[in-house]
């Protein structure tokens, strides 16, 4: 799943927000943890990984 596609899934946020989270470059909350892991049928705890 490319950024753009999971920031579709997600309710349209900005790709570029899923690419600062995923490269760690930005705090995100936890609704936003709770958010992609469900788009991403994976548990919060298997992102923080």
């Amino acid at each position: 799943m490319t950024q753009m596609e999971l920031a579709f899934a997600c309710g349209d946020i900005d790709y570029s927000q899923i690419n600062r989270i995923e490269l760690g470059k930005v705090n995100f909350t936890i609704s936003y943890l709770s958010l992609i892991a469900t788009v991403l049928e994976i548990s919060p705890e298997d992102i923080l990984k």
